[in-house]
C-alpha cells in the first residue's frame, strides 16, 4: 500500500518540465503510467511543491515566495513573487485563494522562465 503524501505533490506536467530542467533530487513518490506511486528507479519523480521551491532556489537561483494580500478587496488571497537572484528582477503572480495554489502558480512561472532560458541557450 502506498504511503499518502503529507505535502501537495506536483502535477505530471510539472514533473515532466522539472525532469527537462534537470531535477533529480530523491523523492518518496513517482508517477508510473500517470498514477502517483511510491518511489521506483527510472520513473518520473513526483516532488512536493515545497521540494521544488527549495530546488529552484538552491540550483537555479530563483526565489519563489508566497505572500498573503492585506489590502482592499483582495484581503486573504495569496500571490507569489519570483525573484531572480542573478539580476534582482521580480515577477508577481495573480491572486489565488490558497497558499498552495499561489505556490504552484509561482513555481509554474519560474519553470516556464527556466525552460525559455534553456531553449535560448541551446539556440545561441
Amino acid at each position: 500500500m502506498m504511503a499518502q503524501p503529507s505535502l501537495p505533490i506536483v502535477s505530471i506536467s510539472m514533473a515532466e518540465s522539472l525532469r527537462n530542467l534537470g531535477f533529480a533530487d530523491a523523492t518518496p513518490f513517482c508517477y508510473k503510467d500517470g498514477v502517483l506511486t511510491d518511489y521506483e528507479e527510472n520513473l518520473l519523480l513526483a516532488p512536493s511543491l515545497q521540494e521544488v521551491q527549495q530546488w529552484i532556489g538552491r540550483r537555479k537561483r530563483l526565489d519563489v515566495l508566497v505572500y498573503r494580500e492585506v489590502f482592499f478587496n483582495e484581503v486573504g488571497k495569496f500571490y507569489a513573487v519570483i525573484i531572480n537572484r542573478k539580476d534582482g528582477m521580480m515577477r508577481e503572480t495573480a491572486k489565488c485563494p490558497t497558499y498552495n495554489q499561489a505556490l504552484e502558480t509561482g513555481l509554474r512561472v519560474a519553470i516556464n522562465f527556466l525552460g525559455k532560458k534553456k531553449k535560448r541557450r541551446r539556440k545561441g
